[in-house]
């Protein structure tokens, strides 16, 4: 048998962790901020809301090697990166990595899901293309995407059983 004060106990329990839980979940609904979002806060829902700006879906991670004889510089590998995106008419976020027991620096391309590479650095070149073309098919999709979530919005403001219930 479960006693008077093991309910309690568990009816306690229960209104504590639920409780906070649906009053962040009723705030998103009304203020439609996502950062009130129980669990559910993306990148992409922050950038939507205009609270994270992304300035670019192409990153690219440059591994160096720890053991690697440094003749050219981060700055260097970036500004390259840059320039060779900046012909494509695409932007590009350039982040370092440094790989204990290796001697070579290799380049990897992340567009939305998909990982383009790793190239080495004497190649980094060949990715651009394939990079820039991965990030205009993931904007074209989310613009479809945004579309249909538009035109279905749409019907159900305007549809059949809209005005029939008014």
């Amino acid at each position: 048998m479960v006693s008077k004060k093991d309910t309690i106990v568990i009816t306690l329990i229960t209104v504590f962790i639920v409780t906070p839980a649906i009053l962040a979940l009723t705030a998103y609904f009304i203020t439609q901020n996502p950062s009130l979002r129980p669990l559910g806060i993306t990148v992409e829902r922050l950038t939507e809301a205009g609270q994270l700006e992304n300035k670019s879906l192409i990153i690219a991670v440059v591994d160096i090697g720890a053991e690697t004889k440094a003749t050219t510089t981060k700055d260097q590998y970036r500004t390259a990166l840059e320039t060779a995106f900046a012909r494509m008419e695409a932007e590009v976020q350039v982040k370092f990595r440094s790989i204990p027991g290796s001697s070579g620096v290799n380049v990897t391309y992340l567009v939305g899901e998909s990982r383009i590479g790793p190239f080495p650095i004497a190649r980094a070149a060949a990715g651009v293309a394939a990079a820039t073309q991965a990030e205009r098919m993931v904007v074209a999709q989310r613009r479809a995407v945004e579309q249909e979530q538009e035109r279905r919005a749409q019907l159900n403001r305007d549809g059949f059983w809209r005005h029939v219930m008014d």
